[in-house]
């Protein structure tokens, strides 16, 4: 699966101390260990490659985005880090330009006495003009999910397929963070052949900080599939203004509602997840706003007026941008002409 083109966002880099078996750690509970850190575990003469991993390049329409966050095991001053994915929603090339990256990590300074740094790194391939909206955090419980880092075999059965395949699946983990997820799919448009590859690739998903007394914990993901050579329609633009989005969707002159922003603490975006029909559609605001529940409910409730339903399958799951003003929304139905 090849995928196109910008650039890689390179997230930040965050430093865990990882000292197995060196000196310096704290032999009692109750103390603390105040050494300061070495060049090494402060990651002060890390080497890497000056020319960052880009986005896959193929065609500049194609939206596909991915991300990955990899942990780093330095335990040799000449040798590259072991990399393990704590989580991989990249395809397959990117993965790999990633892995190929990371594998020119050098830690010069690591003398032996040190043992292992550990470090966390992000990634993020973006072939989008939309702007990324902030995550709010919250109080809910650790969420860490691993995935494998081995790319999806596409079953020989989809080879032949000319349509663009869907699955979006939910993974249950009630256990601990050693046991296998319970596997539902939500929606498919897929084969047979393809929805057994998704359950058995969820199947090997963990969650390593759960300790089993936690309630239960849910994620969906979307997988697709797009056969090479074929033409499918692709989103032009992913940014709207309200009245523009609006204008895409069906019904638009029977609408009937009303709506202060000024009163949601605007201007703000919108990210709007195209499911249509299939799915209830997901909308997400750059906050947690209970001002803002009730528009985003009606927003949400918009479907896209599709010219057909091979426009409808091709643009499923797909995310554009809502810019919404401050003002105000008043909308009435259009009296049909006598």
């Amino acid at each position: 699966m090849n995928h196109p083109s910008k650039n890689l966002g390179f997230g930040r880099m965050v430093v865990i101390l990882g000292l197995l078996g060196g000196p310096g750690i704290a032999a009692h509970a109750q103390t603390k260990d105040v050494t300061p850190p070495s060049a090494a575990q402060s990651l002060k003469c890390l080497v890497r490659q000056e020319k960052l991993p880009v986005y896959p390049h193929q065609h500049e329409l194609n939206r596909t985005e991915g991300f990955m966050r990899v942990q780093l095991h330095f335990s040799k001053a000449d040798a590259p880090p072991r990399i393990e994915v704590l989580v991989s929603t990249a395809a397959p090339e990117m993965q790999e330009r990633t892995f190929r990256y990371l594998e020119g990590y050098r830690l010069p300074c690591l003398s032996a006495s040190e043992g292992t740094v550990k470090a966390v790194q992000e990634f993020s391939f973006k072939n989008s003009d939309r702007e990324p909206l902030p995550v709010e955090a919250d109080s809910k419980q650790e969420f860490c999910i691993v995935m494998p880092r081995e790319p999806i075999e596409v079953p020989q059965s989809f080879l032949g397929s000319r349509h663009v395949e869907h699955v979006v699946a939910v993974a249950s983990f009630s256990g601990d963070g050693q046991q296998a997820p319970e596997v539902t799919l939500s929606h498919s448009t897929a084969s047979r052949s393809v929805e057994t590859m998704v359950r058995e690739r969820l199947a090997q998903y963990r969650m390593p900080c759960r300790s089993g007394a936690e309630p239960p914990q849910s994620m969906h993901q979307q997988f697709s599939f797009s056969p090479a050579g074929e033409r499918r329609y692709v989103l032009k633009r992913e940014v709207f203004g309200l009245a523009e989005f609006l204008g895409l969707t069906a019904g638009v002159r029977q609408l009937q509602a009303e709506f202060d922003f000024a009163t949601m603490g605007c201007p703000f975006k919108v990210d709007y997840t195209i499911y249509g029909s299939s799915l209830p559609n997901e909308v997400r605001s750059d906050k947690k706003d209970p001002n803002r529940i009730s528009f985003l409910k009606w927003l949400s409730e918009r479907q896209i007026a599709f010219a057909n339903d091979k426009q409808a399958n091709e643009l499923f799951g797909q995310t554009v941008q809502i810019q919404v003003p401050c003002g105000s929304l008043n909308l009435k139905p259009v009296a049909a002409a006598g």
